[in-house]
């Protein structure tokens, strides 16, 4: 019995290798390796991409067939589009096209015509500017980190019922806030988060006297604040808090 085995697998192999070689060779022909493309389905949430402007730019890399479809060449030039983050693209047997896009989400306005995402990349949305989302400005290759600020900002700010509304980090490193009811938080560039919470505690003690007429406070003290109303020219010193 074990002898028999042995040489059905010892026939096996050999007819199994020439079915793979006789398929490879029969996919290779010119007339196969260009059979067409069945149908492109297209998935995910759109809603600045058009399925239009997505089947104008496919329709060329179709031509090549399904066998030889560029897929990664396409993927590539689908996240071309400004609101396209991934675009990935697959084969389906028999003789279908699957690709799915993820536009990107954005969280802040970066400078005057871009927008941030949520991995912290900036991007030219090619249109209108929703105004309603949080303005950040900052020096080129410092998205990221401000993004991580503002989300860390954010969620200090928000266990006092404060809204950041914008986040400007200068050239020198120094940070600055401006809460949404016109409130500016200056914090310099050194011991940011120890500033913050000086910052609340100032507004805590504001809160009372024309809490809700502050231009701005001025955290760059060793041993206090400054502050200053709207309307009135002169900034009043405040002696308190930690030293930064």
């Amino acid at each position: 019995m074990r002898r028999t085995r042995k040489r059905r697998r010892r026939i096996a192999s050999p007819i199994l290798a020439g079915l793979v070689l006789c398929a490879v060779a029969a996919f290779s022909l010119p007339g196969l390796n260009r059979v067409p493309i069945r149908a492109v389905a297209i998935h995910g949430e759109l809603h600045h991409v058009t399925r239009d402007e997505l089947r104008a730019l496919i329709k060329p890399f179709t031509s090549w067939g399904w066998l030889r479809l560029p897929a990664k060449r396409l993927s590539l030039r689908l996240e071309e589009l400004n609101w396209v983050a991934t675009a990935r693209v697959r084969r389906e047997w028999p003789l279908d096209v699957s690709i799915t896009i993820t536009e990107r989400r954005p969280v802040a306005r970066w400078g005057l015509d871009a927008l941030l995402d949520e991995s912290g990349e900036a991007f030219d949305p090619g249109g209108p500017i929703n105004r309603t989302l949080p303005l950040l400005e900052g020096p080129e290759g410092t998205e990221r980190v401000m993004l991580d600020r503002y989300r860390a900002f954010s969620a200090r700010l928000g266990a006092r019922s404060l809204a950041l509304d914008e986040l400007n980090l200068d050239p020198r490193g120094a940070w600055r806030i401006g809460l949404r009811d016109g409130t500016q938080l200056r914090l310099g560039a050194d011991s940011i988060d120890l500033r913050l919470e000086r910052a609340l505690l100032a507004l805590d003690e504001l809160a009372g006297e024309r809490g809700t007429e502050i231009a701005y406070l001025d955290l760059r003290y060793p041993n206090g604040f400054a502050v200053a109303w709207r309307n009135v020219n002169a900034a009043v010193g405040r002696q308190g808090g930690r030293s930064p």
